[in-house]
């Protein structure tokens, strides 16, 4: 056991000194993940022409109808309307400015037949208080408008505003888990893919079989080779995105780290699959492109899924850079624990045991 252990330590470090001296393994591992990071993380800082507000109507009277309207004709807002819990939970997460709820007795007469005293409700993100704030001013005259327009009556419409203390997540919360799981589906599927077919197709493979090592033991080293570059990389990446772009990691670090370091596992087999389907490097790029530019296009790295149709929603749910990049921005996002992301973290699991058999069936050593 000392033996093998002492071999699988020589073989790991070697393979782990061979790995950074290839300059554009490292590049494409390391810096092309730290640019996407750079340039999404200075545009979600840019800010938003435009102030976006939640609107929960409760009441459906004529009068509430009449407030909705006037604000969907103000050419600085983007005004949705949603239930109050999802805008609630928009606002948590610091998708938008402002949060109004009108409540059910809005709008209603009295027995004068004349409209009753209404409060509109008003929620802002208190960490980010000027948007909400700036809207908040908008409505005020939006209100001061309708109130002198309804003659003959005090005023009819107050407006409430209230802060609110939420988790106060931008655009870069939502990107770095996504650009994370993206770059270790990279890691895993192009630096095994290319290196085991080149060292197949020159040969070396064949020639280990001849030496003392195992060759277990190299496939082994190889893949404890591409563990500590995913740590290196999620170390980073999440690194830079604190400091310097206000990522918030409201969950456990080790249980993203563990979350991430599943990933690479899955995408290991993946990287495997395609070393032993491919019978060069030409053919090597185009099949790992098969299973990659589908993942990364609707797995959810960049945007979100919610506005894919059911049928596709449905599909890419089962993607596994889908249940990586869930899973990551779960624990980021909300501050999940791993007993909260099972269904994710079992597909992840299903996944990496399916692909490991077909690697084991595909692979071959020359």
């Amino acid at each position: 056991m000392k033996r093998i252990l002492t071999s699988l330590w020589s073989l790991t470090v070697a393979s782990t000194k061979m790995y950074f001296r290839n300059k554009a393994a490292v590049f494409f591992t390391m810096f092309i993940p730290l640019a996407f990071i750079g340039i999404f993380g200075l545009l979600s800082q840019s800010g938003n022409s435009k102030l976006t507000l939640d609107i929960t109507n409760q009441s459906k009277t004529p009068l509430s109808r009449g407030v909705v309207d006037a604000l969907k004709k103000i050419d600085a807002f983007k005004i949705k309307e949603v239930a109050q819990s999802e805008a609630s939970d928009q606002l948590n997460k610091g998708k938008i400015d402002l949060q109004i709820v009108i409540p059910p007795e809005f709008g209603q007469t009295g027995a004068d037949g004349r409209p009753r005293p209404s409060d509109l409700k008003t929620f802002y993100n208190k960490a980010k208080p000027q948007n909400g704030q700036t809207a908040n001013l908008i409505l005020g005259q939006v209100v001061s408008g309708l109130n002198a327009g309804i003659s003959h009556t005090p005023q009819i419409i107050a407006l409430k505003s209230q802060g609110v203390q939420t988790n106060n997540l931008g655009v870069i919360d939502f990107l770095l888990p996504g650009i994370l799981a993206m770059s270790i589906m990279q890691l895993g599927i192009f630096s095994v893919a290319f290196a085991f077919v080149s060292l197949k197709t020159t040969g070396a493979l064949r020639r280990i079989q001849a030496t003392p090592t195992h060759p277990v033991n190299f496939v082994i080293a190889q893949a404890i080779t591409r563990l500590i570059i995913g740590v290196i990389q999620v170390l980073l990446l999440t690194g830079l995105g604190i400091w310097f772009l206000d990522f918030h990691l409201l969950g456990n670090f080790f249980e993203f780290m563990f979350v991430a370091l599943l990933g690479v596992i899955i995408f290991l087999a993946f990287g495997f699959t395609v070393a032993g389907w491919a019978k060069d490097e030409n053919s090597a790029a185009p099949i790992a492109n098969l299973f990659t530019f589908p993942m990364l296009f609707l797995s959810g790295v960049f945007f979100p899924r919610d506005g894919f149709p059911g049928w596709l929603k449905t599909i890419t749910d089962f993607f596994p850079l889908t249940y990586v990049a869930d899973a990551l921005r779960a624990i980021a996002n909300e501050g999940a624990h791993l007993t909260q992301i099972m269904p994710e973290i079992l597909g992840m699991v299903v996944w990496g045991i399916v692909m490991f058999v077909v690697a084991v069936r595909v692979f071959r050593w020359e």
